[in-house]
């Protein structure tokens, strides 16, 4: 019997509590970021503010290369202008690249793989299934959802992948890397108007860091309900590769991550993208609740 999409409420119960707080605050950051920058490159126009002066001609050659460059302020202010289009020049390139050197995977290539792409397109609500690129990166164990504009897909790297076909025939654990990326797309983090949203305060240290971490713990909760399982050893394949994940004792290892913990420890969390492995596999195995962002 066909499972029915999830609702609104439903996913709004599996982000992250600090998730959306933390985006509104960085679409805040960035609009007074881009209203400063086009105050400053008007008032540098007119000779006057901090752009007219030494520090805009310094700050102008950092961003462009170019030194004694005339009017700091407008090349400043075109800068600004076009760097949107810049990043979609670079996110079209990039499509063309994996386009370039992928396999997609259809209901012909990789079939099992195919279905529950589009099974869980249909529980998550997306209008469309989203296509996924299998590509190879030289041995890297990684997958990850991205964006062109209006459109979003999917690249896993083959390495990854093939624990699925060779190595332990662990479709299971592909499953919940394959629903974790698809979580991207449904909860809008992998479109252009997000990271447009977001894009001057992504700059801002700390804050920018702590959003990505909670996008990830959003994403391993929704990807829990969409597969039924954990997500323990995924998460073990990422740390000790595809031929020993399957022999890491998972009590033992929750048991030692209650050691991984001081200063530096917290530093380096702080400054992650992504939750430190200990913090990731404990928020994992609550049945609810968020993961810790911080300490």
């Amino acid at each position: 019997m066909e499972t029915a999409p999830f609702t609104e409420q439903e996913i709004r119960s599996f982000r992250h509590k600090a998730e959306m707080p933390m985006y509104i605050a960085m679409v805040i950051f960035n609009v007074v970021i881009v209203i400063l920058i086009v105050v400053f490159g008007i008032m540098g126009v007119m000779g006057e503010g901090p752009l007219a002066g030494e520090f805009g001609e310094r700050l102008t050659e950092l961003l462009t290369g170019v030194s004694d460059s005339g009017n700091n302020s407008i090349t400043y202010l075109v800068l600004i202008v076009t760097l949107p289009f810049l990043l979609m020049a670079v996110v079209y390139f990039a499509y063309a690249q994996y386009r370039a050197r992928s396999i997609r995977i259809t209901e012909k290539n990789f079939p099992e793989v195919y279905a529950f792409v589009e099974e869980y397109s249909h529980r998550l609500g997306l209008k469309k299934v989203p296509k996924v690129y299998l590509t190879q990166e030289n041995g890297t164990l990684n997958a990850f959802s991205t964006f062109i504009l209006r459109r979003q897909y999917v690249v896993l790297l083959a390495d990854l992948f093939e624990v699925a076909y060779r190595e332990h025939h662990d479709l299971e654990s592909i499953k919940f890397i394959v629903a974790h990326e698809l979580s991207h797309i449904r909860l809008r983090h992998a479109t252009f108007l997000y990271q447009i949203s977001i894009l001057f305060a992504n700059y801002i240290p700390i804050m920018s860091t702590a959003l990505s971490r909670a996008r990830e713990y959003s994403c391993d909760r929704v990807a829990q309900h969409l597969v039924g399982t954990s997500g323990v050893e995924p998460m073990m394949a990422l740390l000790v590769g595809k031929h020993l994940y399957k022999r890491v004792d998972v009590e033992d290892y929750v048991q030692h991550c209650h050691e991984t913990r001081g200063f530096f420890v917290f530093l380096y969390n702080l400054m992650s993208t992504h939750p430190i492995m200990p913090k990731r596999i404990q928020a994992l195995l609550k049945d609810q609740g968020s993961g810790r962002l911080f300490f």
